[in-house]
């Protein structure tokens, strides 16, 4: 039987979907316990958003050494604190003493009330639990995000561990991400199995030794095949009832 990694968003969960409902909540969460106008709130995280993924595009050009180990979780976390002290600068709120622990447990809070999975995915899972696999996610996201997207899926049971940004420290574009996640789960890379959406966060992987696989779910090409992404040389499925039978 395999180590399976599962990418969260694209592979078990819609981002789209999670955006639209991630926004509106963390937005009514805001509203009660601030006030103000709730409209004002939908408005400000929408755009704070917005500079959320423009300074997130920032740290993925740092040097490589700069998106690896205490460097890069450093980074992601100023960058996480500082779009609660947009908000609330924009609100005109005094900023929460502890910013990054305010912002983590508001994302936590947003988040694990959300189910976003895609409709293949839970029964998927516990089929592939019952074939004797076992399940860690891989994600770039922290562990507020990750950690409360199963759990608002009702599948955090499932999964034996978490490769995300508090325990493999890197991007998943680097080397050393994969080896930290590997030796979370206790396993060598070529008793992996490793699926994401994404070429590059799968090549570092496969050149460790893992098998790996890419998930395309139709319409969603666009949104993960980027001009300078290499093309795949891995299997590719449509879907995660199309892994079970892969891995059986």
């Amino acid at each position: 039987m395999a180590v399976i990694f599962l990418d969260l968003y694209g592979v078990l969960a819609d981002s789209r979907k999670m955006e639209s409902l991630y926004n509106e909540r963390m937005a009514a969460i805001l509203h009660r316990r601030h006030g103000g106008s709730l409209e004002t709130w939908r408005r400000l995280q929408d755009e704070s958003y917005v500079w959320y993924q423009a300074e997130g595009r920032k740290l993925d050009e740092r040097p490589g050494e700069d998106r690896e180990g205490d460097a890069w979780v450093s980074a992601v976390q100023r960058l996480n604190a500082g779009q609660v002290l947009w908000i609330f600068e924009r609100a005109g709120l005094p900023e929460p003493e502890d910013a990054l622990g305010y912002s983590e447990a508001l994302e936590a809070e947003t988040v694990r009330e959300i189910d976003a999975l895609y409709p293949d995915a839970r029964p998927a899972l516990h089929a592939l639990v019952t074939q004797g696999h076992r399940l860690l996610l891989s994600t770039n996201a922290n562990r507020a995000n990750a950690e409360s997207a199963l759990i608002g899926g009702g599948v955090r049971d499932l999964f034996d561990g978490l490769a995300m940004l508090e325990t493999a420290r890197a991007k998943k574009d680097r080397p050393y991400y994969w080896r930290r996640a590997f030796a979370l789960a206790g396993t060598r890379p070529d008793e992996a199995v490793v699926v994401d959406d994404v070429v590059r966060f799968l090549s570092p992987a496969a050149e460790l030794g893992a098998r790996c696989i890419q998930l395309l779910r139709p319409g969603l090409r666009h949104r993960v095949i980027r001009a300078d992404d290499p093309p795949t040389a891995f299997p590719v499925i449509p879907d995660l009832t199309a892994l079970t039978d892969l891995v059986r």
